[in-house]
């Protein structure tokens, strides 16, 4: 198992050169072995993963550590949950969900923190967005704590929200308009949940230009590499920007990121960007970055749906939508969000290059045709 780890979904590493792949730590749960893997690389880089030897027995993994604040019965029903996706998930249908978080980085996991921050909002009276948060599955040796995944309330029932924006058979644009502007209240209400949360200090935003370029270069695409130049020349800092300032945001927001039910959107996995560091995922950064996030997964969904009109409607739906709930207009949220839906979209397109190339055809078109 411990090999054959970098042909995994959930391998970050893919596309650098593997040193070597050895057990750091391990130990007995739930009548299995759970494994902390180093994985090293050049320049003596190394990560680490999350190996459940008998994956079949997670439930009783589960029963074992969350015993005492949750029903053991429940627990050892755990069933995966198959999907496409850089973590492990199990469940118990309207019972539980816990995510196994595959890579582990030292530190406080932002998805934690931000589902606690969340429970509390919730019991002072704040409007649910979230699951109802159970507890977080953590380790630590030698002073060094890893989150390995967090518990949380199963929605069923529920719809993903990136499943209804790409549903082609469905063309009634005024429920599409009516579920982005819900969404975009949605989002102003996650905001106002999380402002008071603390972070690591605000940055300057990276746009990843160089790594795209080397990606590029990778796969056989230099005819792209003018065209980034060119958006990188053109790029124009943002100064005047006001309305929104940095605060913790979600950090990974998109329709894959939210359930649909009752007329009503619940969001998911605050963990942030995978590929970043638990640092950067804790910054303070202005909310327009998840705004940029929302509005490039309309573009997806447009793309996927071959309607060039639906990002447009289901775009200013949204931002009509976070404008009624934040006071800022629509004209000031367009121009705060749009040097971050320039670096979503450089973003986007290492992404797909290193993890999903048959998607990069998206990211790709924005970047021959603007944004």
């Amino acid at each position: 198992m411990i090999e054959c780890i970098s042909d995994k979904r959930w391998f970050m590493g893919k596309g650098r050169k593997v040193h070597s792949i050895e057990e750091y730590d391990s130990f007995p749960s739930g009548g299995t072995k759970v494994s902390i893997v180093e994985v090293r690389f050049e320049k003596d880089e190394c990560d680490y993963y999350a190996v459940i030897e008998d994956e079949s027995k997670m439930g009783a993994v589960l029963a074992e550590y969350f015993g005492q604040k949750f029903p053991k019965e429940t627990l050892l029903h755990a069933k995966p949950l198959n999907a496409e996706q850089s973590n492990s998930a199990f469940y118990s249908k309207g019972e539980f969900f816990f995510k196994l978080y595959r890579r582990l980085q030292v530190g406080e996991h932002p998805e934690a923190e931000i589902l606690k921050h969340l429970s509390k909002k919730k019991a002072a009276g704040f409007p649910k967005i979230a699951p109802n948060f159970y507890g977080d599955f953590s380790y630590t040796k030698d002073g060094e704590m890893r989150t390995l995944g967090i518990l949380e309330e199963h929605i069923p029932d529920a719809a993903n929200a990136w499943e209804i924006f790409t549903d082609a058979q469905n063309v009634d644009a005024e429920f599409y308009k009516k579920a982005a502007f819900e969404l975009g209240c949605t989002t102003t209400t996650m905001h106002k949940a999380l402002k008071d949360l603390e972070g690591t200090a605000p940055q300057a935003e990276e746009v990843p230009y160089d790594k795209l370029i080397g990606l590029l270069k990778a796969n056989g695409k230099e005819n792209l590499i003018p065209r980034v130049e060119s958006i990188r020349s053109r790029q124009v800092r943002n100064d005047n920007a006001s309305a929104l300032v940095p605060q913790r945001i979600h950090g990974d927001y998109h329709l894959g990121q939210m359930l649909y039910k009752d007329g009503k959107f619940i969001v998911l996995d605050f963990e942030g960007e995978p590929t970043r560091t638990l640092e950067f995922r804790r910054r303070l950064r202005s909310p327009a970055a998840d705004i940029a996030g929302m509005l490039r997964s309309f573009a997806y969904a447009s793309a996927v749906r071959g309607d060039k009109e639906f990002e447009q409607v289901t775009a200013e739906a949204f931002l009509q939508g976070y404008s009624r709930e934040s006071g800022i207009s629509v004209p000031q949220l367009k121009e705060e969000a749009s040097p971050y839906v320039l670096g979503k979209a450089i973003y986007e397109a290492c992404y797909e290059l290193e993890f999903r190339p048959d998607w990069f055809w998206i990211p790709e078109r924005a970047l021959k045709n603007g944004f």
